[in-house]
């Protein structure tokens, strides 16, 4: 496995890019290790290099994130080609209500029924809309595919609720519209795209990207990339999985910000509220660290878990209030490795 730090090919509000360092401290090698809310995979991409095997899952309730992952690890060069272009306004439009449209039970089911199977044309365009949109793209909006053509559905009032549709707005057009492109190691600008070296790629940036994307596909050979509710990936039967490193199994958890959509909207009780109530009742020598916003799970201090502050965000994505970052705080089961409450950053 490589050494050198990896990165996801694509901006993301929330990730844990700077705090990976911290948060691989408190975890130490574990044999086992799971991230039900994967997002960026920010800290499993972190991880610091071992020799033999380790047990490692993935897991999100968003399909095409799954999808793009899954794309990536397997078929990386053709992920790459579909998603490698400028920006144009007409390719992002209709890139973006192409996925909206297919954004349905039956995409989660396909991906919950073949822990392989994925659609490298939709990862790659997945890849270009988050590249080359301005702030969180996927928000429902009038504007639906009918009969091929984009249509606003506001002016078509039986059809009532526009449901997966997409709000037309303009793509991130800086710098020429020079789409996926964009400077290693950082992600830089959450707008310019895929790519990742060089001011000025042109058709050069194809092999680059997909140059990147196969060494992030060597690093997920085996990782085990699932598709489902979080609760799923830490039952027993999950979480006991792994054997090797220092012995001990870990679990990262980062439950999505109320400003990440509603793909747990299906469940009665907020997602971080159950989070945080499995926690409690959690494995007593699991190694887990749990996300969150101030003192939210500071219930949990009680129980012998320990607060880390600092800010722990990637340094771009979506966030509108640059102090946020300031605001996130780690929670540390009794099980982690260390007890210093030092700064992520002094």
């Amino acid at each position: 496995m490589t050494a050198q730090p990896l990165s996801a090919p694509f901006p993301y509000f929330g990730g844990k890019r700077r705090a990976a360092p911290m948060i691989w401290r408190a975890l130490g090698d574990p044999g086992g290790y799971i991230e039900p809310f994967a997002g960026s995979a920010a800290v499993l991409l972190a991880r610091p290099a071992f020799a033999d095997r380790r047990v490692e899952t993935l897991n999100d309730a968003d399909g095409w994130l799954v999808n793009a992952w899954r794309a990536i690890r397997s078929r990386p060069a053709e992920v790459a080609e579909h998603a490698h272009g400028p920006v144009t306004e007409i390719d992002y439009h209709a890139r973006l209500a192409w996925l909206q449209e297919r954004r349905t039970d039956g995409l989660r089911s396909w991906l919950e029924g073949d822990p392989e199977v994925c659609d490298t044309k939709a990862a790659g365009w997945w890849l270009y809309v988050l590249a080359c949109g301005i702030g969180d793209p996927w928000g429902p909006g009038p504007w639906r595919v009918i009969d091929g053509r984009l249509t606003d559905t506001r002016a078509l009032p039986h059809l009532g609720d526009a449901g997966r549709g997409v709000n037309r707005e303009m793509p991130h057009l800086g710098d020429a519209g020079r789409g996926v492109n964009r400077e290693m190691p950082h992600l830089g600008d959450a707008g310019r795209g895929v790519n990742r070296e060089m001011p000025h790629l042109g058709d050069a940036g194809r092999g680059v990207l997909a140059a990147y994307l196969a060494r992030i596909a060597e690093r997920l050979t085996r990782v085990r990339i699932t598709c489902g509710d979080w609760a799923r990936v830490v039952t027993p039967s999950v979480t006991r999985a792994g054997t090797g490193g220092d012995g001990s199994r870990a679990v990262f958890l980062d439950p999505p910000y109320a400003t990440s959509g509603d793909l747990y909207a299906h469940v009665d009780i907020h997602v971080a509220t159950a989070v945080r109530a499995w926690c409690v009742t959690a494995p007593a020598d699991l190694r887990i660290v749990l996300c969150g916003y101030d003192d939210e799970h500071d219930t949990l201090l009680s129980h012998g878990w320990r607060r880390q502050e600092g800010r722990s965000g990637s340094g771009s994505g979506y966030a509108r209030d640059p102090l946020n970052g300031r605001r996130e705080r780690l929670w540390l089961s009794p099980a982690c490795i260390g007890a210093d409450q030092m700064e992520l950053f002094a």
